[in-house]
């Protein structure tokens, strides 16, 4: 054979070879470089293999700090003293179990002493499940340091939600940047993270930078949602079309109208669909669970443009409890809806916002991790599909301010460090138990006691709003696991358990063959 035949036959090997080199090496760069960027942040997050370790900086230069570690209930787990050395104090303490802890330490290096409390939390290690049901809310467009993408693995979510604003993409007339997400976006690629990315609101340049509401406007926010899944190919499994068109964040004469809201849908889904037939188009994003607006939505031929149907069912003043809401019979009844306009079949239900804020008028940080599982498993229970907390960060640092305070972490303390809320631990605890089951079915033990059953022989027990005790019928021990990822062996006596319940909620790994309510006077 020539050199010159070789030279043809091998020549688009060669060209694809090196593309492929390009590429990926373009694609290693650019992770490299959001790695630089971006290096991981500071927290008081460890995991179990590990001791956690505080690097304390001191007001004197010598002498003492003394320390105390208590647990979430309170009780003092350990405590003991350091040596200080040009003001700083590396202390390492002793290996902890999962939970979520509180170190309280008292500076004896000046006159005065000073204390200081830093919350802190254990988790075990965790590899996400592909497809997962958990996710938070993010504002990476919004500020938030994207290095919080390593935590957010370490808590183990699959998927976060954030904006892709229509005016921070389409900058000028027909043209896209998309600058302001290429920084973080391959750091959730390397970390296992899908995103959920938000096509909302307005541009200067149609409609009067109003809700768009006329033919052009309707088509080039569909353009730039095409631009977006174009940009971020493969990566980009799904998109969201708007946030709560039903309150304040639509304007101008398609204000809160359901009809026009379809018409978005349309014009969105058949754009998107045209380019990438495989990314999940998701609708709804209702504020609060109106079942009249989405009946408005579905009666204007909307609903066969999402292929999932997202709400945001917060509860009322930001307070009531999940059970009280009636948040497991809000998602049942959406569901139902959905079947009536659309010949009897369901469509995906996810919950793209749900939270309760820590603010001094709301819920305390207790009652917010406890909210958390409980609406989780609820909410998994009534079919819902993918659930998002809102919000993985505190927006700020003022204790009186609702929006600031739905996070599951707070703003970096004085030292820096991002420091964990016990819903954060919740979570994670949530996330470990849940992956790879299903709901499997709930018992009628007694009222305000909940019983949700998951395959693997695995229920999630609580009682509310007042404390109350079952008894498990079972032959051989069983593991109790606490909200916070304590756990124990529980060994039955003549074939029973007597387990007193609380508005915590408790993991129980075991062949249980029925619970019973226990009354408190036999």
């Amino acid at each position: 054979m020539s050199t010159k035949r070789i030279i043809v036959r091998y020549l688009p090997k060669a060209a694809l070879c090196l593309l492929l080199v390009l590429l990926g090496t373009g694609l290693f760069r650019s992770l490299l470089a959001a790695h630089a960027a971006f290096p991981p942040v500071l927290s008081t997050i460890f995991l179990d293999t590990t001791s956690p370790t505080f690097m304390l900086t001191t007001a004197g230069s010598s002498g003492t700090i003394s320390y105390t570690v208590t647990d979430l209930s309170g009780n003092t787990i350990t405590r003991g003293q350091s040596a200080v050395s040009g003001s700083q104090a590396d202390l390492t303490l002793p290996w902890q179990r999962d939970g979520y802890y509180v170190l309280q330490v008292t500076d004896h290096t000046t006159g005065s002493p000073v204390n200081q409390s830093i919350p802190f939390a254990v988790v075990a290690p965790f590899a996400q499940e592909t497809n997962s049901p958990f996710g938070v809310s993010v504002h990476f467009t919004g500020g938030n340091n994207p290095g919080l993408a390593q935590l957010i693995a370490t808590l183990g979510a699959g998927s976060v939600r954030d904006d892709a604003p229509w005016a921070m993409v389409e900058r000028s007339p027909g043209s896209y940047s998309f600058n302001n997400f290429d920084s973080y976006m391959p750091l959730l690629q390397q970390n296992n993270i899908d995103p959920l990315l938000i096509l909302d609101y307005n541009n200067r340049f149609y409609d009067n930078g109003q809700t768009p509401y006329d033919n052009a406007g309707l088509d080039a926010f569909a353009n730039y949602a095409r631009a977006l899944v174009a940009h971020y190919g493969p990566q980009l499994k799904a998109v969201e079309v708007y946030n709560e068109y039903n309150g304040t964040l639509s304007t101008g004469p398609c204000a809160r109208q359901p009809s026009c809201y379809a018409q978005m849908l349309h014009y969105t889904y058949q754009a998107i669909k045209s380019l990438r037939p495989d990314v999940t188009v998701v609708g709804g994003a209702l504020f609060s669970a109106d079942l009249n607006w989405f009946n408005e939505l579905f009666k204007n031929g909307g609903l066969p443009y999402m292929d999932a149907i997202s709400d945001h069912p917060y509860a009322t003043l930001y307070i009531t409890s999940p059970e009280l809401q009636g948040l497991g019979e809000e998602m049942g009844k959406l569901q139902d809806l959905v079947k009536r306009y659309n010949n009897g079949h369901a469509k995906p239900i996810w919950i793209t916002e749900i939270g309760w804020p820590t603010s001094w008028l709301h819920v305390s940080e207790h009652s917010q991790a406890n909210y958390l599982v409980r609406s989780a498993v609820l909410s998994l229970a009534a079919g819902v599909q993918k659930i998002f907390w809102y919000d993985f960060l505190n927006d700020g640092t003022s204790n009186s301010q609702m929006e600031q305070n739905f996070g599951l972490l707070r703003k970096p303390d004085a030292g820096g460090r991002y420091t964990p809320k016990p819903a954060f631990v919740a979570y994670a605890v949530l996330i470990r138990e849940l992956a790879h089951r299903w709901f499997t079915g709930s018992e009628g033990v007694a009222p305000g006691i909940y019983d949700m059953r998951f395959s693997g022989n695995l229920r999630v027990l609580w009682s509310t709003p007042f404390s109350q005790s079952v008894v498990l019928s079972t032959s051989s021990p069983v593991t109790a696991i606490s909200m916070t990822g304590r756990s124990q062996t529980l060994t039955p006596s003549g074939g029973r358990i007597i387990l007193n319940l609380s508005a915590e909620p408790l993991y129980i790994q075991g062949n249980i063959s029925s619970v019973s309510w226990k009354n408190p006077l036999w």
